[in-house]
């Protein structure tokens, strides 16, 4: 039995989630009020179960998550029960929340004087529900089809008794990463941005992997990272996080963070029930020269 429960704030793109995890064989629903959750739930998991559904994914939000303990209640129907899931929070910027409600013109669900009022009064009242998510995603600059490999990556990485390790290399021009557990600053390296024959190429290059690991600062930062990450993955599998997403930028997201991002993601991968996820945002977004 699978789980996803998809939340998090109004405009965010929670009926575009629902809608790829239905492509992806899960009965979707949406806007259940909280005690039909958990009488869905606690049916869903009894052995003679008629329902017949082995995949399921909830929309959840402000409009039927009322209050915190409401949100506690489903949330500890979940953990009591036998069934695997994942709660996913998507996220946004209120710049890009305001766009969407302007180019849609409707109405938003949390009633404030003006509508930045009523985006800031949402993630206040949805800052829990975010706190015990399993996995949060920023939708600021994402498109659809990011967003549905995403949400596939969630699918086929979550096994029960495993972690999901996801390693992002970002630049800091193009802005930080809101979604990320932790965040590491490698623009204190040499940059092979000013190596003129190592400019146009990239951290997966092995000119250029050698020149930014070449440096004794380089191995020491290094170092720290991956004690700071083997030391972190075993409380977070004690308490019960099924997914830890880690940022590495630098100043462009070209050379230095991609070296390290490769360098922990293949050292990860050597650990027993980890599964790692790599990406460079700044090559997906073609922002390499």
């Amino acid at each position: 039995m699978k789980v996803i429960i998809v939340t998090g704030i109004s405009g965010a793109g929670k009926t575009t989630a629902l809608n790829i995890l239905e492509d992806a064989g899960y009965v979707a629903m949406d806007n259940l009020l909280c005690s039909m959750v958990v009488f869905l739930l606690q049916n869903l998991d009894k052995e003679d179960s008629k329902l017949g559904i082995e995949k399921l994914a909830l929309g959840l939000d402000n409009r039927t998550i009322h209050t915190s303990e409401e949100f506690t209640t489903i949330y500890n129907c979940l953990k009591s029960l036998n069934i695997n899931f994942e709660i996913v929070f998507l996220d946004s910027s209120d710049e890009a929340i305001l766009k969407r409600y302007s180019l849609t013109r409707r109405r938003h669900p949390v009633n404030g004087t003006t509508l930045l009022d009523s985006i800031k009064k949402e993630k206040i009242t949805m800052s829990e529900v975010k706190e015990k998510s399993t996995f949060v995603i920023d939708t600021s600059e994402t498109t659809a089809k990011e967003l549905r490999e995403e949400l596939l990556t969630i699918i086929n990485s979550s096994d029960e008794g495993s972690i999901s390790v996801h390693i992002e290399s970002f630049g800091f021009k193009y802005g930080v990463p809101v979604d990320k557990d932790l965040v590491f600053d490698v623009r204190v390296l040499p940059n092979p941005y000013y190596i003129s024959e190592l400019r146009s190429k990239t951290g997966n290059d092995k000119e250029v992997y050698d020149y930014v690991m070449s440096f004794k600062e380089s191995e020491e930062l290094y170092q720290k990272i991956y004690d700071m990450v083997t030391f972190l993955l075993p409380l977070y599998k004690k308490d019960n996080k099924q997914h830890l997403s880690i940022g590495i930028g630098c100043s462009g997201g070209q050379h230095r963070s991609v070296s390290f991002v490769n360098r922990l993601a293949k050292d990860l991968e050597k650990i027993k029930e980890i599964k790692v996820l790599k990406k460079h945002r700044e090559g997906e977004k073609l922002h390499w020269t």
